[in-house]
């Protein structure tokens, strides 16, 4: 028991914010998922190995260059989508490459070393208040932005020419939207890594969609099972040490099969 508080209070900068990260995806999953942009975090995190090179050339500390740079590269996707007629996945995967390409070639030219394990799985250990903070600051204006224009980011969700007909202005709705999502996804990629990002913002939406009745219930359900599996997630880590994005993703693929398959089973005998 000791010996688990003595990792915590190391570790509990690095596990408030994979749990704020959790609630802030519940919340952006839904819009994400559904209007067919699923591995955009899995293509920006791409990026976002790009615009930690970058950030090298600049200063000590690249995650502060690479949160514009992500934005404007989450904001460009969305323009791509909307202006070239490009199908969402073929502008994730063209801007991802491109990234992940440029980043490739920066990183022979820099002096400093990135720990491309702690890129790749994450890392807990080295994340301070100001972290906290700007995680938390994220998931408040996820949350005020989504109550401010729920309405409107429905219709641009469920019926996006209507939504230009109502006169809502989908272009500034959208490019808000990848903004907060390219903020998300630099902050999850120190935490959890640049190949288990995406599972943040998928999983919350495919799992409570098994059981939703409502919209709103997307996020609730997924908030409730984002927090629940992240949890475990950490403490399951710590005791098999192992990475604890892998974990948690593993769990989220059980906790989908269970509710999957107690949804088709027993709900069926019942019904």
């Amino acid at each position: 028991m000791t010996d688990l508080l003595l990792i915590f209070d190391t570790l509990k900068y690095g596990i408030m914010i994979v749990l704020l990260l959790g609630l802030t995806a519940s919340l952006l999953s839904p819009f994400v998922v559904l209007n067919e942009q699923s591995l955009i975090a899995d293509g920006l995190s791409h990026v976002s190995f790009a615009a930690l090179v970058v950030g090298i050339f600049f200063i000590d500390n690249p995650f502060y260059i690479a949160i514009p740079i992500v934005i404007v590269a989450s904001i460009f996707i969305r323009w791509l989508i909307r202006y070239t007629k490009i199908h969402a996945d073929s502008a994730i995967g063209i801007v991802s490459s491109v990234g992940f390409a440029i980043g490739l070639i920066l990183i022979r030219y820099t002096n400093s070393s990135i720990d491309l394990e702690s890129l790749i799985s994450g890392n807990l250990w080295f994340r301070s208040e100001a972290d906290v903070y700007l995680t938390l600051a994220l998931l408040g204006l996820t949350l005020l932005f989504i109550i401010l224009s729920y309405r409107k980011l429905i219709s641009i969700t469920f019926d996006y020419e209507h939504a230009k007909f109502s006169g809502i202005k989908v272009d500034l709705y959208n490019y808000i939207f990848a903004a907060l999502t390219g903020v998300f996804v630099v902050i999850g990629v120190r935490s959890i890594g640049v190949l288990l990002i995406s599972s943040l913002l998928i999983f919350p939406v495919v799992t409570s969609n098994l059981f939703a009745r409502r919209f709103p219930d997307l996020m609730i359900i997924g908030s409730v099972v984002s927090t629940l599996v992240i949890s475990t997630g950490l403490i399951l880590a710590h005791i098999m040490k192992q990475p604890a994005g892998s974990i948690i993703v593993i769990l989220y693929t059980l906790v989908f099969l269970v509710l999957f398959i107690i949804k088709k089973v027993i709900f069926r005998r019942v019904t």
